[in-house]
């Protein structure tokens, strides 16, 4: 997994006040027992997606996918600054932070898996829908990369830049994809969420900062989110859902057809994403721009927030219109 990382919880939407934060291993609890002063719930695509929105209504939109593993909460560090004069919405995919897991073996009908990447771009756009939102820059990390190149290919006209972080084109996070169907059984699913919860229910500061360039930076507060994440109702079958709905992504024909202004970011020293990666995808878009953030890690919006905003601010300000 890549780099990935909350005490009692304030009070939860609609006034709604959240028992204590269990420990690993106790019982979960719904999401709203553990949200954030800022979180919101809304339903999209059968799923209550959770999300936050900073900054004025009118002012320019930007979303904000996560990395594997990470969260809303993984951008804390630069919605504020944004949302000074954008409108900032950051949400997670169904499998992570917040978002509700929906039991993938009750759903009928012939309903798509919350937890496909088309699924994943649907609600993206849904959620931006509910907001009112009609153009916006897409910024991805990691396999929110993928999420916004998917949200990309699907609605170009409304997209109205690309940042993308380390973005993971092609590949991503669990076991071969001719092994992933089989893994979707029902036996194979009730193994994988006891696999799940043994491998990723201990969660501390050392763990999540495996990805960053110098893990002394990392803190309490950087662990949180990862740990809070672990309290919510079906977690664990959620993780292993989305590990396993589908085959790895290639979306190298969605990159070479990008045709918006595109800002690909890397830190210096990420190891799961390697910089020569990102620096090909970069160079495989027309105009766009490549960023080497020094001594840094896979995920900057946690490590080197100060300098990821001012490559990105820079890159928005000389945005048309």
């Amino acid at each position: 997994m890549t780099g990935t990382r909350p005490p009692t919880g304030p009070p939860g939407p609609q006034g709604v006040a959240p028992r204590a934060i269990t420990a690993p291993g106790q019982p979960t609890q719904p999401a709203t027992a553990v949200a954030y002063p800022h979180s919101r719930f809304t339903p999209v695509a059968g799923v209550e997606v959770h999300h936050e929105v900073h900054g004025p209504t009118t002012a320019p939109a930007v979303l904000l996918s996560h990395h594997f593993y990470g969260s809303t909460r993984t951008w804390r560090h630069v919605t504020a600054d944004l949302g000074d004069d954008h409108r900032v919405v950051a949400f997670d995919r169904p499998g992570f932070g917040l978002t509700e897991r929906p039991a993938r073996a009750g759903r009928r009908n012939g309903e798509v898996s919350p937890y496909r990447r088309a699924t994943a771009a649907r609600i993206g756009w849904g959620l931006l829908d509910h907001l009112d939102v009609g153009r916006a820059v897409l910024v991805g990390s990691s396999a929110g990369g993928t999420n916004v190149l998917e949200m990309y290919r699907r609605q170009p006209h409304r997209v109205r830049a690309l940042v993308l972080l380390s973005p993971a084109i092609t590949g991503d996070v669990g076991p071969p994809g001719l092994l992933r169907r089989p893994l979707r059984s029902a036996p194979a699913r009730a193994a994988g969420a006891a696999l799940v919860r043994r491998l990723a229910s201990e969660v501390d500061i050392e763990r999540i900062s495996r990805s960053w360039f110098d893990p002394q930076r990392a803190t309490a507060q950087d662990a949180e989110p990862y740990q809070r994440m672990l309290r919510v109702d079906g977690w664990d079958q959620g993780l292993w859902d989305a590990i396993t709905a589908e085959r790895p992504p290639d979306l190298s024909d969605v990159v070479r057809s990008v045709d918006v202004p595109t800002l690909v970011v890397s830190g210096d020293h990420d190891r799961v994403v390697a910089p020569r990666l990102s620096k090909t995808t970069a160079a495989a878009i027309p105009g766009a721009r490549f960023a080497l953030l020094e001594d840094c890690g896979h995920t900057p919006q946690e490590e080197r927030p100060a300098a990821l905003l001012a490559v990105v601010r820079d890159f928005l300000d000389q945005l048309p219109g």
